[in-house]
């Protein structure tokens, strides 16, 4: 879900933030950009870049950033960020054609996940009092996996606008979706923990949805109606994404006896955090194009799947009418 993978990309969005001045301060490129705004705007832009909302001041900014990267790889062998972003090359229009094209394929797989759960039938108990119970939860777990699918794959949407055009719309849906998806893998995961499916635990229920529903709320008031506070943003979106890990970890390894299938998200937890090295290993994009959060977005493909694979897992293991739990 892209809940726990978008924990990292958070992060990289921070750090690319708070580097942006490195080129933005060279007198070069300044004054690169002040003529062709003067100089440079008669003529309309080719219409592909019309369709993907380039101006003539963005375009000015990207013509300006690839000549001044030239310069200053030519005199110091240095390639500096601008605005925040390493200088790539633009493909149709798009300003980060290969993370773009990897949350597409992010995408794909939340869909493809949402097909599969849509057309699994859980694995239910034929009769007794207490497969009343097991209903319960077996489908409020497959609508909450589909809502999951949901969200993520609208995520990745987001995703995949904001990487073929840095606005400042595309980055809010981008991050206030990143952080949904957070919050309902966090939901998702204390929904197991405390067994909020059975009748006996509606308070529970009703706090921790109600406690999602305020922090979201909220969030969103605080970044959309104050000036967007990046390390907010980051610092809220790592605690939801530790609190629905560690939810999952405590689940998956208590029931993992039982349920033999939980390793595929305790590989899952495990794999994502060690492709977070991925950003912290930032650098400029090789042939202009990949750069480490665009590998990152690649790295999470595969993972979407065996996530997808553990959910599938879990609908379809078989529970005993007497309350117990069949072992694998």
């Amino acid at each position: 879900m892209k809940a726990a993978l978008l924990i990292p990309a958070l992060l990289a969005f921070l750090a690319a933030f708070a580097a942006a001045s490195s080129g933005d301060r060279q007198p070069m490129y300044k004054k690169c950009v002040g003529k062709c705004v003067v100089k440079g705007c008669d003529d309309p832009l080719p219409l592909v870049l019309q369709l993907t909302l380039w101006d003539c001041e963005s375009n000015c900014r990207y013509s300006c950033m690839h000549k001044a990267t030239a310069v200053t790889i030519r005199k110091h062998n240095t390639i500096h960020q601008y605005h925040g972003k390493w200088p790539f090359i633009r493909i149709l229009g798009v300003q980060e054609p290969a993370s773009a094209l990897f949350s597409v394929l992010n995408g794909l797989a939340h869909w493809h996940g949402y097909l599969a759960v849509s057309r699994t039938q859980p694995r239910l108990p034929a009769s007794g009092v207490l497969a009343v119970k097991a209903v319960r939860t077996k489908m409020a777990m497959k609508h909450l996996y589909a809502t999951n699918a949901i969200i993520c794959a609208t995520g990745w949407i987001f995703s995949t606008l904001f990487h073929t055009r840095d606005l400042a719309i595309t980055e809010k849906l981008d991050y206030f979706s990143a952080v949904c998806g957070l919050l309902f893998n966090a939901y998702i995961a204390l929904y197991k923990v405390f067994d909020l499916a059975s009748p006996g635990n509606r308070g529970k229920l009703v706090v921790v949805r109600m406690g999602c529903i305020a922090f979201y709320a909220a969030h969103l008031s605080y970044l959309s109606l104050w000036p967007f506070d990046y390390g907010y943003n980051m610092k809220a979106g790592i605690t939801v994404g530790m609190i629905s890990n560690i939810a999952w970890l405590y689940w998956c390894f208590t029931n993992l006896k039982q349920r033999a299938y939980c390793w595929k998200m305790i590989a899952f937890v495990v794999l994502v955090v060690c492709a977070m090295l991925l950003e912290v290993l930032d650098f400029p994009p090789y042939l202009w194009v990949f750069d480490a959060h665009s590998l990152w977005h690649a790295a999470t493909v595969p993972l979407g799947y065996l996530l997808y694979s553990f959910f599938l897992d879990d609908l379809r293991f078989p529970e005993e009418q007497d309350g117990t739990e069949k072992r694998d």
